[in-house]
């Protein structure tokens, strides 16, 4: 086995650069695998979540596509947006001294953006099936230097209902590539794909079928439905873990568990498919830079979030597919390091953990709750990672309560009108300050006419039929009137002052 990537033929770039992520040796899964890649063979990779896949494809497209070209080479399929997310993340990292760019393309995002990306030279493109077919209908995913193919997490591509997609994309993308498959289990659907669209693939399975959860500390924990949130409590404070995922079969149990915690003080956040696309990733990204410790999700995230030492992971439901149980116990214990999980188990639920054990090979052990007094005990010295957990929840009260009064701020200044005079510091204005609306005349505003005709109500008569005759007596006797009469602020008729302007000119 070989002990160091440079031993694979991983050039000096990109060594660089996986030094830097903290990879120091290579998983037995990349060892296998990566080779056969740079050899340019197809590849049936059957291996548990966790094993480090990621990395054996990022390394060898990374390595193997032309830097010149600025057409798409990769093309990387996944069933979930935040696991497309994540694989992007982790070949930007891989690609940090290279040329290559990267960029992912999922549901719930604007697609007018991801084409301004395509548009300027992208290398490798992850991304969920339908969004993926949706450019590639478009024009704005052009296929056809695509040389490398793979599909990651192919069964639960299948169980998503995905696989009819797939192999719409299989069939806009040249034969002449290499196909890359990777998925925990291999059922029938999937394994016809790789004998229609794979060129005699190497099969490589990793034959433990415990190599994921071996390395975990696996328990179970008898309780009443309607005790769970307590005993909830109760574990975390005997196990104060420093970062813990908590899985629920429902988002309605995910909102309810994650509004109990937040109650009871601790630093927690929900993640389910209700939840915007955006706000989502968000969480995910605090999590990792541990903002706050706790994190309820459903299984949408169970294959999307990969989280440096995960302490524990705790099954507050018993999940109802079996492969379900594997993906969530993944997220700790990654990459050689011990993880814990805990499952909270009903009587409802004990059928259903047997398979789960008969499925992974290994019997999960039934451990005792805690006794009042340990869990006193436990309670009296978890004062610094309650107060811990305190200061994250106070940090975040105070961000979102500033951030409130930096809003009503900027709304306050766009409501004033008043014109500010700016002068140099130390000198002063000779301008009067007019800040206030009613420190300015009420002339400037316009409501205000100083010429008293508008001040009086004015009448008018309308005579119907001919125009009556007018003679000179009386034209001379309405000039003499003229001369005389009062100014136009006077109650005089209106005919009168008609008169008037009619013979000003004289």
């Amino acid at each position: 086995m070989n002990d160091r990537f440079s031993d694979l033929g991983v050039i000096p770039p990109i060594l660089k650069a996986l030094e830097e992520m903290g990879y120091e040796k290579p998983t037995k899964v990349q060892s296998k695998s990566i080779p056969h890649i740079l050899n340019k063979e197809d590849l049936i990779v059957k291996s548990k979540t966790g094993s480090g896949k990621t990395a054996v494809y990022g390394i060898s497209m990374l390595q193997s596509i032309d830097s010149d070209c600025t057409a798409p080479q990769g093309l990387i399929l996944v069933p979930t947006r935040e696991l497309a997310v994540q694989v992007d993340n982790d070949l930007k990292l891989m690609a940090k001294y290279t040329s290559h760019k990267t960029t992912a393309v999922y549901g719930q995002h604007n697609i007018n953006i991801e084409k301004q990306t395509l548009e300027n030279g992208i290398s490798i493109v992850s991304g969920t099936p339908g969004r993926v077919f949706d450019h590639i209908e478009h024009g704005s995913l052009k296929t056809n230097n695509i040389k490398f193919l793979v599909l990651d997490e192919a069964d639960r591509m299948l169980d998503m209902g995905f696989i009819d997609q797939v192999v719409r994309i299989i069939k806009t993308i040249p034969k002449d590539r290499i196909t890359l498959l990777f998925s925990a289990t291999i059922p029938p659907e999937v394994n016809s794909i790789c004998r229609a669209y794979m060129r005699q693939p190497v099969t490589i399975e990793i034959e433990s079928p415990t190599m994921t959860v071996e390395s975990i500390n696996q328990v179970y924990y008898r309780v009443q439905h309607n005790e769970k949130r307590t005993w909830l409590n109760n574990l975390l404070l005997v196990e104060q873990p420093e970062s813990c995922i908590i899985f629920c079969n429902t988002r309605m149990t995910v909102d309810r568990v994650h509004n109990f915690l937040t109650r009871n003080g601790y630093s927690a956040r929900a993640l389910h498919g209700d939840i915007p696309q955006n706000k989502r990733l968000k969480t995910m990204g605090q999590f990792k830079r541990r903002d706050f410790c706790m994190l309820v999700a459903t299984d949408v995230a169970a294959r999307g979030i990969h989280v440096d030492d995960l302490a524990l992971v705790i099954n507050y439901d018993v999940p109802v597919e079996k492969d379900s149980y594997v993906h969530r116990i993944g997220r700790t214990g990654r990459a050689g390091n011990v993880g814990k999980a805990i499952t909270l188990v009903t009587g409802d639920d004990i059928m259903s953990l047997y398979e789960i054990e008969e499925h992974i090979g290994v019997l999960i052990e039934e451990a005792e709750l805690p006794s009042a007094a340990v869990i006193r005990e436990c309670k009296e010295n978890a004062t610094p990672w309650l107060q811990a957990q305190s200061q994250k929840v106070a940090r975040r009260h105070d961000y979102y309560s500033n951030t409130a009064k930096r809003k009503s701020s900027v709304s306050k200044k766009k409501k004033y009108t008043g014109k500010v005079s700016t002068a140099k510091s130390g000198i002063k204005s000779a301008m009067p300050k007019t800040n206030s609306y009613k420190d300015k005349p009420k002339s400037q505003y316009g409501y205000e006419k100083t010429h008293s005709a508008v001040k009086k109500k004015v009448t008018t008569s309308i005579t119907i039929g001919p125009k009556p005759k007018v003679t000179e007596q009386e034209v001379l006797k309405a000039k003499t009137n003229a001369a005389t009469s009062p100014s136009p602020d006077s109650k005089s008729s209106f005919f009168m002052r008609v008169v008037k302007k009619l013979f000003k000119r004289k």
